[in-house]
Formats: structure tokens, sequence, C-alpha cells
């Protein structure tokens, strides 16, 4: 398993070679691949194989970077860093990672399509770094239209998700609540609250924005599913019940709202099995890798 905090795992020249040959070296293809991973529906129980599959993609990404920015770099008519971030066959360490990124990320700033300063062109750049898996990259973006627009809803907006992306909840928590004051109409903003809220087990209001985000978005599954969680956390078999079911219906193949379900129906008598089994669920989802 790759650790968020550590990376012990080492990359082998085969490895590399079958990824040459599969032709996923560029960003794009990465990116298409990783995008590929997220919507597939692995389903509870392969909560912690997907998050491996997809730190593993995150590597994929910066170590494309790494390798290829040499070009890009000399397109741009900018002279390429002398040392190697990465070789096949040598371990990949944090530092290497790190180098990787902040290289793309060095290179993305000094591109024609971001030099203006100022917030909408900070917020784009968060975007796509974000979606590289640059996490330290986004929020100096997101941070950086902040301090050029603060009553910028959408930039509040992205550095919460990025949080949750890091498991930085109360960080999270925070972004999003001003995100939520700023602009009270997005139900994507409140689903990502109530996600920050749930992770640090706050749970009523943690309902409180689940059932604003439904009301705001009523075709919302994910939403719903949640809802019936925090619900099941709190002891609240019948309102659980209710939001799970409504999820299925939305969404019929969904798999971890019928799994939420049938954990439900199999504790529902017992108000403290239903609640260990809420809490289960939690420790799946929110531990930190």
């Amino acid at each position: 398993m790759l650790g968020a905090k550590g990376f012990s795992s080492t990359l082998s020249l085969k490895c590399w070679t079958r990824m040459k040959n599969a032709k996923i070296r560029t960003l794009p293809r990465l990116e298409q691949h990783r995008m590929t991973l997220i919507k597939k529906n692995f389903g509870l129980q392969d909560q912690e194989a997907r998050c491996g599959i997809l730190k593993l993609i995150s590597i994929l990404l910066c170590l494309s970077a790494a390798l290829d920015g040499s070009a890009t770099l000399a397109a741009q008519g900018v002279a390429p860093a002398e040392e190697k971030v990465f070789v096949p066959g040598n371990p990949v360490t944090n530092e290497s990672v790190e180098a990787g990124l902040l290289n793309m990320r060095n290179i993305l700033r000094s591109s024609p399509a971001f030099q203006k300063d100022d917030a909408p062109t900070h917020l784009r750049l968060a975007g796509v770094l974000s979606q590289q898996g640059d996490p330290n990259g986004a929020i100096e973006e997101y941070q950086a239209a902040i301090q050029l627009n603060p009553v910028f809803a959408e930039a509040y907006r992205g550095l919460g998700a990025v949080f949750i992306d890091t498991h930085e909840w109360k960080d999270a928590e925070d972004a999003l609540r001003t995100s939520t004051r700023l602009d009270d109409t997005d139900s994507q903003t409140f689903y990502w609250l109530g996600r920050a809220l749930m992770a640090q087990h706050k749970f009523p209001n943690a309902t409180m924005a689940f059932i604003t985000a439904t009301d705001l978005n009523p075709q919302d599954a994910e939403a719903f599913s949640d809802l019936g969680l925090v619900r099941m956390a709190q002891g609240h078999a019948s309102d659980a019940a209710k939001a799970l079911t409504q999820a299925i219906h939305l969404k019929p193949d969904y798999a971890e709202a019928h799994h939420r379900l049938e954990l439900l129906r199999a504790s529902q008598q017992d108000p403290e099995q239903l609640t260990q089994a809420a809490f289960e669920i939690l420790n799946i989802l929110f531990r930190r890798e």
C-alpha cells in the first residue's frame, strides 16, 4: 500500500518499459487513465484498493512531468534544471515526487496562459495543478486568488476540496463554510462541507449540510447516501433508510448505497450495532492512508 506521507515502493525498469509500451507516459493520457479509474465503481469493500490505485496514478503523473518537463521547457525557451528527478529502477521518494511536481508547477506558471496576476488566472491554474495531483501547488494558487479577491467563493470552494483530498478536515471546513457564506446556491459546496464535517464526526452539522445539498440538487445520489450514513452514525435508522433508498432510486447500480442499506437492515433492531457499523464505514472512508 502506498502511504500519503512516505512512498516506499520501487518503480522497476520493467514496469517503466511496460508504461512506455502502453503509451501512457504523457500527462493527458495519464490523466485520462486516472479519471477512468475514478469513475469506476469499486464498491465500499475496495476503498483501500481504490485509494492505492489513484495514488499510484498520481505518482505516475508527476514522474511523467519530471521526464517530459525538459522537452516542455525547451519548447518554451526555458533552460531545464540539471538535476535528475527520477531514474527508472530507483526508489520513488517524497522528495522525487515533490521535485517532479515543482518542476511542472514552474513550467505551468511560466507559460503564456497563466501570466496574468489576477484571481481568475490563479483559479484556473489551481484547477490544473489539482487535477495533476499537486495539492501544494493548488493550495498556493487558490490562496493567491483569494488574496486578490477576498470574496471569491469559487476559490474558497476549490481550496476546501483540496484540503479534503489531503485530509485536512478543519481547514476544509473553514474554507467551505466561507464559500457557502459567499454563495449559498452551490450544492457541491454543501456536499463537500458535509464530507469535511462527517470526517470530524460533527454529525448534526454534517446532516444540515447534506440536507441543504439535496435540497439544492435533488438528483445527487452521493449526497443522499452520505446523509444516510450520518443518520446511521446518529442511530436514526428510519431517516437513514429513507436517504439510502432515495440514493438507490436515483442511482440503481450504486454499490456503496446498497452496501450501507444492507448493513442498516441487518442491524436496525440494535442501535448500538447500527452506530458501530456506521463508524466502521467512516473509519474506512476517512482514515489517512
